[in-house]
């Protein structure tokens, strides 16, 4: 059962991942983008992180998406640390440095309206790391998101270096959907003695 959807976004689309794109996430994970964080080195890994990227879209604990334009894999739009009876998920973006804003954002856009649409998430937040990328901010601000608390050191880049972290959040205004029992969606006016009668 395919529980990550491909979604269009323009000039290419974010994918589930799979094993045919190891070379493209392997370049990727060759260049991270967050500070402190180690270059990959074991194509392996990949292998295992598509296998869990399908456990956590079945179990509603994360879902990962390749993204892809031109015919390349340019990043990755994650969400994690799910939290479906909150209606709340941590979202992120790894990408190659000719990763556009506008294709960051984009991927955003589409990951963030799959979620609200399908799952009814409402609550979206986004850890931005001292030493990352303006550019990054700059498509959060895009997609809606405001600056909600900064965490002094709040990130390791080595043994004894730390970063700050930015924590934006964007709350989706959408009506929480109402649970409804069986019957509720019945027309309350039909005659329900009709068929008894033999009436149609």
């Amino acid at each position: 059962m395919k529980f990550t959807p491909e979604l269009e976004i323009p000039g290419g689309c974010i994918k589930p991942l799979h094993y045919d794109d190891i070379e493209g996430l392997f370049e990727l994970y060759k260049h991270p983008e967050i500070p402190g964080q180690r270059p990959l080195q074991d194509k392996e890994q990949l292998n295992r992180m598509i296998d869990y990227s399908v456990q956590m879209a079945a179990t509603q604990r994360g879902m990962m998406w390749a993204i892809e334009t031109e015919g390349q894999i340019k990043g990755m739009v994650s969400g994690f640390d799910w939290q479906p009876s909150n209606l709340r998920i941590v979202m992120r973006v790894d990408g190659l440095p000719q990763l556009t804003v506008e294709e960051r954002t984009a991927s955003l856009k589409a990951a963030i309206s799959f979620l609200s649409t399908k799952y009814h998430v409402r609550n979206f937040a986004y850890q931005w790391i001292e030493g990352q990328s303006d550019d990054i901010k700059a498509a959060l601000s895009e997609c809606g998101f405001t600056l909600a608390a900064r965490l002094r050191d709040g990130w390791r880049t080595g043994n004894t270096e730390f970063s700050d972290v930015e924590q934006y959040h964007w709350i989706s205004s959408e009506n929480k959907p109402v649970p409804r029992k069986l019957g509720d969606d019945d027309d309350l006016g039909q005659n329900l003695n009709a068929n008894k009668r033999g009436e149609s």
